[in-house]
């Protein structure tokens, strides 16, 4: 298989499985996308990652994930228009801000922010175990 072919089968896998995990967690799944592009060799910087995950999630942003929430009734759609207007605003400020900071305080930046999401969410996970006791 060439180089080509295996770049586009990786960025396939990518899509599909960031794409289950995104719709079963309720994220869009940036984060995953960045960390395997740059882990598979697709992008060799994080502004690559970024960028190329930025146009990944900009057309889809888990639609098909979106509807299947609306349906059961568990979708704020006032609030996430609005969240997403502002998202628009902030996304295009934070990417023109990138360019003017050196990738590794944008590599730290993230590390930090993933570091402090995970330690919420295991916290979170803990209140619900004991909760369950």
């Amino acid at each position: 298989m060439n180089q080509v072919t295996t770049k586009y089968i990786t960025a396939i896998i990518i899509g599909a499985v960031v794409g289950f995990i995104g719709g079963f967690q309720g994220i869009a799944g940036g984060f995953y996308i960045s960390m395997f592009l740059l882990l598979s060799g697709l992008a060799e910087t994080q502004r690559m990652a970024s960028g190329t995950t930025l146009l990944a999630i900009v057309f889809p942003l888990s639609a098909g994930a979106v509807f299947e929430y609306w349906k059961t009734g568990d979708v704020d759609i006032y609030v996430g228009l609005i969240v997403a207007v502002y998202y628009t605003i902030f996304a295009w400020l934070g990417a023109k801000t990138t360019l003017l900071v050196e990738e590794k305080y944008n590599v730290l930046s993230l590390a930090i922010l993933l570091l402090m999401t995970s330690g919420y969410f295991f916290t979170r996970y803990y209140k619900l175990l004991s909760n369950k006791k």
